[in-house]
């Protein structure tokens, strides 16, 4: 029973310890207001390198000479945009899909609930399939 008490003071002490340390300040946050123009002048040069790196990949300049368009000449219309529309693009990047559609993933979740219910089958935790014996 003592060992238990004196195990108790060890961890409140360190708890307070924990406690004082965490609530000791860490700095000043600055905080300034910026007008929307400054934002968007900002992020529009960022935008452009986002949508020319994504046009120069290996893969993406393949795909555009199988579908009959000169690489080159994507890089030189993209120039060309505005900086509205790269912005428009770019936000458009962020939603294509990354190598898969969506019937492999129905596909990839279909098998995995159906292996996991045969595990569980076989394990005797289930019943769903008259195919395994136990």
């Amino acid at each position: 029973m003592r060992r238990v008490e004196q195990w108790l003071r060890a961890v409140a002490f360190l708890m307070a310890v924990v406690m004082f340390v965490t609530s000791l300040p860490l700095g000043v946050a600055h905080a300034g207001l910026i007008t929307t123009d400054e934002l968007l002048t900002e992020a529009a040069p960022q935008d452009r390198e986002r949508v020319t790196a994504f046009l120069e990949r290996q893969d993406v300049r393949q795909q555009m000479v199988a579908l009959g368009v000169d690489p080159d000449e994507a890089l030189a219309r993209v120039a060309s945009l505005s900086d509205e529309e790269v912005r428009q693009i770019s936000g458009h990047l962020d939603n294509l899909p990354a190598g898969q559609s969506a019937f492999g993933a129905v596909l990839g979740a279909m098998l995995i609930i159906f292996l996991v219910l045969l595990v569980t089958d076989l394990l005797g935790l289930t019943n769903v399939f008259p195919f395994v014996r136990r």
